[in-house]
C-alpha cells in the first residue's frame, strides 16, 4: 500500500512539521512568490523549505506533502506549484495523497473518495482546508 507509512506516522499524533524534524529533516519557511514549498537533499541532509506566508494549515500540508515526495520519491528534488496544474504530475498527485493520509491518519479511509479527488485538483487552500476540517471532526463515519 502506497500510503501506508503515512497512516502509521499519523498515530504519533504529530503534525507533519514535528513528524519532518524528528525524522531529522531540516524545516526552513523563506518567502516565495509562486512556489508553496520545495523538498530537496544535499548529500545526506534532507531540507524542506515551506513559504512563510501560507497559513499554519497550510503549511503543515506542504511539509506533508514534501515527507511524501522523500518517502515516495527519495531520488529527486521537487519543487510544489499547487497552482500550476498544467504541469501536475503523477508524483504531485501522490505527494498530496500521503500528506491527507498523514494528517488524517486512520480516518483517511472514511473519505477515500474524496481525498482521491482532492488530491488531484492540485488546490493547496482546498486541500489544507479539507483536512483541517476532516481532522478537527469527532465523529469517526462522515
Amino acid at each position: 500500500m502506497l500510503y501506508k507509512e503515512a497512516r502509521e506516522l499519523a498515530k504519533s499524533g504529530e503534525k507533519p512539521l514535528d513528524i519532518a524534524r524528528s525524522l531529522g529533516i531540516k524545516v526552513l519557511f523563506a518567502p516565495f512568490r509562486k512556489i508553496k514549498g520545495l523538498a530537496m537533499s544535499l548529500g545526506d541532509k534532507k531540507i524542506i523549505i515551506i513559504d512563510n506566508g501560507l497559513l499554519e494549515a497550510e503549511q503543515q500540508f506542504v511539509c506533508g506533502h514534501e515527507l511524501g515526495h522523500f518517502l515516495l520519491h527519495p531520488s529527486t528534488n521537487f519543487v510544489f506549484v499547487l497552482h500550476n496544474t498544467f504541469s501536475y504530475s503523477k508524483q504531485e498527485y501522490q505527494a498530496n495523497r500521503f500528506s491527507c493520509e498523514l494528517i488524517l491518519g486512520e480516518k483517511a479511509e472514511n473519505y477515500k473518495c474524496m481525498i482521491t479527488e482532492m488530491a488531484a485538483s492540485g488546490k493547496l487552500d482546498q486541500l489544507s482546508r479539507f483536512v483541517s476540517e476532516i481532522s478537527s471532526m469527532d465523529e469517526e463515519i462522515p
